[in-house]
Formats: C-alpha cells, sequence, structure tokens
C-alpha cells in the first residue's frame, strides 16, 4: 500500500513539474475560425497568373510607415512550383527562383510592387540551377528608410556543402540595398559563396550588416563604409535540424547571440570582436530561438524551434521563461515569427507548423501573451493562413503578419487552373482590442 501511495504521488509531483514548465494547453473545441483581411503580394505576373505561392521572410516598417514584405514562387533545389511545370523555366523571362518585394502604405491601404530581386542582384536562373525562390531572413530598414535584404534558393545549404561553381550550382545568397524613394538598388555582394543567407540585421551606429548563412551557421559582418567583410564561419549550433541554422540576434546596442552546442547563448562583442558563452539554460528539447523581438529597453523576446517563449535581459543576463506558446510541446511546431507591443505589454504571434496544421484540429493560431499577466489568449483559427514568418506591431498597436496559404478576397477564395484553392503570400493586418478580456477566447497561464 505504501508503495503503491507513493507512486502515486510520484506521478502526481511529476504531473505538476510538467505542467509547470510548458503552461495550460489550448482547448482547441473552443477556438472559433477567424478571417484577416488579406494584401496578396504583386508582381511576377507570366500568363496572366502569379507565380508567387510563398512567403518566407521577415518584415519591416519604415519610417513613412509603409510596411514591406515580399512573394516567391519558392522554386529552389527543393523543386517546389506551385501550379507550373518544370518546362515553364524555359519560357518565363526570369525562369525559376525569383522574389518579389513589395510595400504596403496602412494611408492609402494598398499594395505596390517595388522590385524584383533576380534582376537586383543580377543572377538568374538557367536550366541548371533556379534563382532567389525566396528571401528566408530580415528585410531590415535604417532610420532614413533605407532597405537592405538578401536571397535564398531552397535547400541551398546541399550547394555549400559541395562548393560546386556557378552556373552549375547556387552562387549565394547577395544582399541588395535599396532606396524606396529613388528606387534605386545596390548590388553589395555575396558575403559567402554557395550559401543563402537566413538572418541579416543592420547595425546603424557601425554601419555594419550582421548575417547569418543556413548551412552550418556561418556568421559574417560587412562594413558598408568600406566594405571590409569578416567571417566568422561557423558559430551556432544546427538547431531544430541537423543541418540547419535559421536564426541569429542582434540587441539595441549591436551585440550579436547565437544558440550553442550546450543549450544556452553565445555574445558577440562587435568592438572587440570576442565571443563569450552566457551562463544561461534556454528551455525546450531545442534549446534554441527561431524568432526574435528586441524592446527600446533592450530586453530580447524569443520564441524557440519548439514553441517555448522566453525572455533574456543582457545587462543582468536574467532569462525568464512563459512556457509553451500553446501548451503542447509534444505537438508538432514551428512559429518563426514574434511581435511586440511595448506600450500594451504584448507579444503576438500567429502559433502554427511548418506550412500546415500546428494541431490535427486546428490551422494556424492567432496568439496573445499578455506580458502582466503571463497569460495567453489564443485570439482563433485563422482561416486560410498556412505559415507565417514575419510580425510587427506599429505605434497604433496594429499587427502586421506576413504569411501565405489559401487567398480570400471578401469571401471568395481563388482557385487555381485545377480548380483548388491556390497558395499565394500576403500581408495580414490585426487590429487587437485593448481589453484582451473582450476576446472571449481559450486562455491559458504562462508557467
Amino acid at each position: 500500500m505504501r508503495s503503491r501511495k507513493n507512486y502515486i504521488l510520484l506521478f502526481l509531483s511529476l504531473f505538476i513539474i510538467y505542467t509547470e514548465a510548458i503552461g495550460q494547453p489550448i482547448d482547441t473545441k473552443k477556438l472559433q475560425k477567424i478571417r484577416l483581411k488579406m494584401y496578396v503580394a504583386e508582381g511576377l505576373v507570366y500568363n496572366d497568373k502569379s507565380t508567387l505561392n510563398s512567403n518566407w521572410n521577415k518584415i519591416t516598417e519604415t519610417p513613412d510607415g509603409k510596411i514591406w514584405f515580399c512573394g516567391a514562387d519558392h522554386w529552389g533545389t527543393d523543386e517546389a512550383i506551385g501550379d507550373f511545370t518544370w518546362d515553364d523555366r524555359y519560357k518565363r523571362p526570369w525562369g525559376f527562383g525569383n522574389t518579389s518585394i513589395c510595400s504596403y502604405d496602412p494611408v492609402q491601404d494598398k499594395v505596390a510592387f517595388e522590385l524584383e530581386l533576380d534582376k537586383a542582384s543580377v543572377i538568374y536562373s538557367n536550366a541548371e540551377t533556379p534563382g532567389y525562390g525566396k528571401i528566408h531572413g530580415n528585410i531590415a530598414a535604417d532610420s532614413r528608410g533605407m532597405l537592405y535584404f538578401a536571397g535564398y534558393q531552397g535547400m541551398s545549404y546541399m550547394h555549400e556543402y559541395t562548393r560546386a561553381y556557378y552556373p552549375k550550382s547556387y552562387a549565394g545568397g547577395a544582399i541588395i540595398k535599396y532606396d524606396p524613394q529613388t528606387k534605386k538598388t545596390e548590388y553589395l555582394g555575396i558575403p559567402c559563396p554557395y550559401g543563402a543567407i537566413v538572418g541579416l540585421y543592420y547595425d546603424e551606429k557601425r554601419n555594419v550588416l550582421n548575417g547569418i548563412t543556413v548551412d552550418r551557421a556561418k556568421f559574417w559582418r560587412l562594413n558598408l563604409a568600406t566594405m571590409e567583410l569578416n567571417r566568422y564561419e561557423s558559430v551556432a549550433r544546427m538547431g531544430r535540424v541537423v543541418d540547419r541554422v535559421r536564426e541569429m540576434i542582434m540587441d539595441k546596442d549591436g551585440f550579436c547571440y547565437f544558440a550553442n552546442d550546450i543549450g544556452g547563448l553565445t555574445k558577440f562583442d562587435p568592438d572587440k570582436e570576442i565571443f563569450t558563452d552566457i551562463d544561461v539554460k534556454l528551455p525546450g528539447e531545442s534549446m534554441d530561438f527561431r524568432a526574435s523581438v528586441v524592446s527600446s529597453q533592450n530586453i530580447i523576446y524569443c520564441i524557440s524551434n519548439d514553441g517555448y517563449v522566453w525572455s533574456f535581459e543582457p545587462h543582468t543576463n536574467k532569462l525568464e521563461t512563459f512556457g509553451h506558446v500553446i501548451g503542447m510541446p509534444g505537438q508538432g511546431h514551428y512559429t518563426p515569427n514574434i511581435a511586440l507591443d511595448e506600450e500594451w505589454g504584448r507579444l503576438y504571434f500567429i502559433a502554427g507548423n511548418h506550412g500546415g496544421k500546428v494541431i490535427e484540429s486546428a490551422l494556424e493560431i492567432l496568439t496573445i501573451l499578455d506580458l502582466k499577466s503571463k497569460k495567453y489568449y489564443w485570439a482563433g483559427q485563422l482561416e486560410g493562413v498556412e505559415g507565417c514568418f514575419g510580425a510587427l506591431t506599429t505605434k497604433n498597436h496594429t499587427v502586421y503578419f506576413s504569411c501565405f496559404g489559401n487567398y480570400y478576397s471578401g469571401d471568395k477564395i481563388e482557385k487555381n487552373s485545377k480548380g483548388k484553392p491556390a497558395t499565394r503570400p500576403y500581408l495580414i493586418k490585426y487590429n487587437p482590442p485593448e481589453n484582451l478580456g473582450s476576446l472571449k477566447c481559450p486562455t491559458g497561464t504562462a508557467k
């Protein structure tokens, strides 16, 4: 009897520890379906049809209030071509593998096509190798409204291994500077030959671009005044999958951070060029980060590849955890987006999976974390959305997400040539209530 009693007590204690670690799980039966207004990416039309079918980039806001995002045909070594055939690569003016950079003007409530990445970088697809099938990193902006971005090709990390020559292989992610006022583009070169860029941050104080490649996490820095390039080779652990890295962090002081191979953070001092391991343990099994946002007070907020939310204060090395974004760490998960509203004290996410259902009974879930009460609000299941890879909050508390999925124009869903719902890239806009209690949605306490 004593043994059984002890067993029950042990089970209960482990259960309590487990729920404390992950927070309360979402009640999917109470999720309501919601549809937010979609602003589809423009450009790259072929045979009167858009060739754009995905969107994997972060987004940014320029001083004039415009939101910058992308659409892409996703074509790469992974051969994700959408509603077209392989033969189209000989017919399209740009072949396969191209990205359209767009702006959204909230005053005019309109999207405008700005430029195509292949043309700006003078790298085109050919019979052997596609061009830039997406932007997989940040669209960075400075205080003057200048933009910086870099190219990516699907599964390009295989080329980085083989180091095959161009055009038989992928040349690498080219960096582009773009002036929205003059429409002038400036090609800044390829920092890591054969390597696609997944992280890109502009340090305006030092006039330096910081970036990282998808394969083996090769960290690099480019001084835009002198065009001096420093490469530090592999600096981060491989993260969610064994052969790829997706993210780095830069704080307000220009210090960079990487998830290391012992489950903590490694910090890079941009002035001394010194790497230092920080004595912290990141939450979750992956013990890393997939998306981050930095507050004006230099507090870093992150979500890991397996959905754990945490914050880090660089000046004190204090790490705080907020549990799992939907309270279900055992579910397949991929949430590479996070937005911060400092005035209202909130984090916003679209919790999801890698272009599919986050759980069997729900697609992408609009999620709000109230940092004051440490309470999650699961506002609803977003109709149409299959993936979200960028987010930001503006001064008027509007939240923008960069997504792809089925496209609704009013109540009408766009269909492809086969009569099935088409997959399109778009920006969605959410106007949250100031009083979260008015949402009448499932909630859970972060632990």
